[in-house]
């Protein structure tokens, strides 16, 4: 009966060794540089270019180290202290840390390599721009081996996105309706007491504590004019062209085609008798060159 016991363990053991060599726990080898800090030196769409067409700029931002294979600690600027995260292996090296999901495509001692992924219903857009983002990372003990402007220039906008954007400024101010966002929004400074100019910020939300948001893209402001003609409220969008124009671009009121032409109306004489008046307007701006931008515009008015 022993010798039988003894022959059972040895057949266990033999198949629970043979089953994690066909069938191993997967899993991505982070642990490897367990405990090597590494901060985000550049991040790239897959054409070069840190510019996509609407004038979002990708910047770097993550720092982090990994503790285990699954587990992470992720640097938030906002917070300034790290936060774990548990790190979620999917299938051929994609994974999920932090809510956002990636491809490893590269891991040394120094560096690291990830392809951004936008993923819905659990299906990768391959064809979305946003699965077309790449991030580098360099080891803290990297960095500090090389000098400041080297790295620096990694993350800077080169003369790909110079030209790209030189380009696409001539096009906005072409054409309105090719406007895209300004990195350098457009700026409005009340010439009267009458008028009140705010911007709106943008509202916190979890995800901050990672990856900041980016108020730049769809700007926004309050702006009450008093003593006006009458009590109104009207959100509207305008275009600001290279020389600080205003123009009209549409009501953010839903209302039905029979009163469309009677709102517009309205806003534009809004803009042609209260703002282009009562605003100097500086115009938005990337890498310098100022080119048609949209912002969103929240108007009052007080008879008061």
């Amino acid at each position: 009966m022993k010798r039988y016991r003894f022959g059972l363990l040895i057949l266990i053991s033999v198949i629970y060794v043979s089953c994690n060599r066909f069938h191993p726990k997967r899993s991505l080898p982070f642990a490897t540089v367990k405990g090597t800090h590494f901060t985000e030196v550049r991040r790239a769409f897959n054409t070069g270019l840190i510019f996509d067409k609407q004038g979002y700029q990708l910047l770097p931002s993550w720092k982090l180290y990994f503790i285990s294979d699954d587990s992470v600690m992720v640097f938030s600027p906002k917070m300034k202290t790290f936060y774990g995260f548990h790190v979620y292996f999917d299938h051929d090296s994609i994974f999920n840390m932090a809510d956002a999901w990636f491809k490893v495509k590269k891991i040394t001692s120094d560096s690291l390599e990830f392809q951004a992924l936008r993923v819905e219903n659990k299906v990768i857009l391959d064809n979305d721009e946003g699965s077309n983002v790449f991030l580098t990372f360099y080891s803290d003990r990297y960095i500090k081996s090389r000098p400041a402007e080297y790295i620096q220039k990694k993350g800077l906008p080169g003369t790909m996105d110079s030209l790209f954007i030189k380009a696409r400024a001539k096009l906005a101010n072409t054409k309105i309706d090719s406007a895209f966002s300004a990195t350098q929004p457009v700026i409005f400074k009340s010439k009267t007491p009458l008028v009140t100019v705010e911007k709106v910020k943008t509202l916190s939300t979890p995800l901050d504590k990672v990856d900041p948001s980016v108020d730049y893209l769809y700007p926004e402001y309050n702006i009450t004019i008093h003593k006006a003609y009458e009590d109104f409220d009207y959100p509207f969008s305008v275009f600001i062209d290279d020389k600080g124009r205003m123009h009209f671009g549409r009501s953010i009121i839903p209302y039905s085609s029979e009163y469309k032409a009677t709102y517009e109306q309205v806003m534009k004489g809004i803009i042609n008798g209260y703002l282009q008046h009562y605003l100097e307007i500086a115009p938005g701006n990337t890498l310098g060159m100022a080119h048609t931008s949209s912002v969103l515009l929240n108007v009052k008015g007080s008879k008061r």
